[in-house]
């Protein structure tokens, strides 16, 4: 039997009405008629006074049973969906932890990016070819070589930024022969000293036959660093 029908039951075998049930128990008629009706389940301690009134065992398993028909009923009248599942605190904190990781990551690689372009370290910026008379020269093969006519003086650009606290010093201009595994014959072109503020280096260079070779282009720092960038170049008939 269900609690509704054991309550209905006890009480009539005791011959009791609704209202004797209800005095007896200090609740309201209705409550007694809903319960008896399945319309409502006793709250715990509700139950326990039945049981003490009417002398009867309601088995534990069907008050949780009606209890859970219950919620789903209350639930069906909110227009619950389906499957849905009650908010829980347990939930919230787990999906504000995912999002707050979510939000350290991001801050994480957001400084980490700008932290590589505000390096404290010195950096080559760019190189530019210019004949004499300042016209531009776009002396790149394709690939990876930068070509000169035989017996022409090209002028060197090359461009830099200081780190946040380490600074160019001078720009230096080796050239290693092609072919070579060592520096045994790497040959120091040239080096100027950069004045405070300045952040370009201009060389000039006379492109003479057979030239095909490494081209190092050196930014000495202060505290002892040093930045590199290689070019190739080869002189042309």
């Amino acid at each position: 039997m269900s609690v509704a029908e054991t309550i209905k039951a006890a009480r009539e075998a005791l011959g009791m009405t609704q209202e004797d049930l209800a005095e007896k128990l200090e609740v309201s008629r209705q409550a007694v008629s809903k319960w008896e009706l399945g319309a409502s389940v006793p709250s715990p301690e509700n139950l326990e006074l039945l049981a003490n009134v009417l002398r009867v065992v309601f088995p534990e398993e069907e008050c949780k049973k009606e209890e859970e028909c219950k919620k789903e009923e209350e639930c069906k009248k909110k227009e619950c969906k389906k499957g849905e599942k009650p908010f829980r605190w347990k939930d919230a904190w787990i999906i504000l932890g995912i999002l707050l990781l979510a939000a350290f990551l991001s801050i994480g690689m957001y400084w980490a990016i700008n932290g590589e372009s505000s390096s404290n370290t010195p950096a080559l910026t760019g190189v530019y070819w210019f004949t004499e008379d300042g016209t531009t020269l776009r002396p790149d093969l394709g690939d990876g070589w930068c070509s000169f006519e035989v017996g022409s003086r090209v002028l060197l650009v090359t461009t830099f930024e200081n780190g946040e606290e380490i600074t160019v010093n001078a720009v230096a201009i080796y050239l290693t022969p092609t072919g070579t595994e060592t520096f045994d014959q790497r040959e120091q072109l040239a080096v100027q000293g950069v004045p405070d503020g300045r952040e370009f280096a201009l060389f000039a260079l006379d492109i003479p036959e057979g030239l095909m070779g490494h081209l190092e282009i050196v930014l000495e720092c202060s505290g002892g660093e040093s930045v590199d960038k290689m070019v190739n170049i080869t002189s042309v008939s």
